[in-house]
């Protein structure tokens, strides 16, 4: 491009005034939104879904007794699979560290308020066995395993990514809507110097190009700064979610995907136009 070109492209951005910078937020916005699903997405699959992990089944006995009459039967019919005992007042210690604002409440509960508990570390492809031997002995009330939650994570985090995504796509489709009004706006107060310039024989081609490119930089800066707080936001993280990373071709796709959302909106509001303004 020539540098009046250029020099149209600049005015343009500067005359797109709040519209523009309402797509710019926009795109933002829904980049940020778009890259931490899929971050936590990637993070629960590696963190809470890998199905390489050794899976935990519980086992809730009737009384210390059977918990003790439980895992000897366990460890003899599964010796390779490691067992470890929780008695009543294990458990109680446990319970008042996984929720602290309750744990002086629970510690002076009577400790035979609490069950006793077998944990059983087995792999995944044994664990629908072991499950199934456990809840067939009678010792054993209560018989879970961490695949069965994994297996309700997953649902809960497909459907909720799907939201997610769904709102990020609504968010560029309302930026698209933006950039096609402000080019639409732009040429209706620019119809005299098109027509000029049509009269001098300017290609369509150089008429309308300066106003797609306008209306990619608004796209494209909206995703810069979309990547910005992405990144941001797993630096604040960091300490709270060690495992939390943003993969490198996410922060480099959101200016890509915004500029290309931009430009098909910029695309659309010139071609709703007539070729003689």
């Amino acid at each position: 491009m020539n540098r009046h070109a250029w020099r149209e492209v600049k005015r343009q951005l500067r005359e797109s005034g709040a519209a523009g910078v309402v797509a710019v937020v926009l795109v933002m916005v829904a980049g940020a939104w778009g890259g931490v699903f899929w971050s936590l997405h990637g993070w629960v699959d590696r963190e809470l879904l890998a199905r390489g992990r050794a899976t935990t089944v519980v086992a809730v006995a009737r009384g210390p007794a059977e918990a003790a009459s439980l895992r000897q039967a366990l460890s003899a019919r599964y010796p390779d699979v490691p067992v470890v005992a929780l008695s009543p007042r294990n458990v109680q210690e446990e319970l008042a560290r996984w929720f602290p604002e309750l744990a002086t409440v629970l510690l002076t509960l009577d400790e035979r308020n609490f069950p006793p508990i077998l944990q059983a570390d087995v792999a995944p492809a044994e664990e629908s066995a072991v499950a199934a031997w456990l809840r067939a002995r009678p010792e054993a009330t209560l018989v879970e395993s961490s695949r069965a939650w994994q297996a309700r994570l997953e649902s809960a985090v497909s459907r909720v990514l799907v939201a997610g995504f769904v709102l990020a796509a609504s968010l560029l489709a309302g930026c698209a809507v933006v950039v096609l009004l402000v080019v639409r706006l732009l040429v209706l107060a620019h119809a005299d110097e098109i027509a000029i310039m049509r009269l001098i024989g300017a290609h369509e081609g150089d008429i309308r190009r300066p106003y797609l490119i306008s209306g990619s930089l608004l796209g494209a800066a909206g995703g810069a700064m979309g990547a910005v707080a992405l990144e941001g936001l797993q630096v604040a993280l960091h300490g709270t979610l060690p495992g939390l990373t943003v993969a490198n071709w996410l922060l480099a796709a959101l200016p890509v995907a915004g500029a290309a959302t931009a430009a098909a909106g910029a695309a659309i509001g010139l071609a709703s136009l007539p070729k003689e303004p």
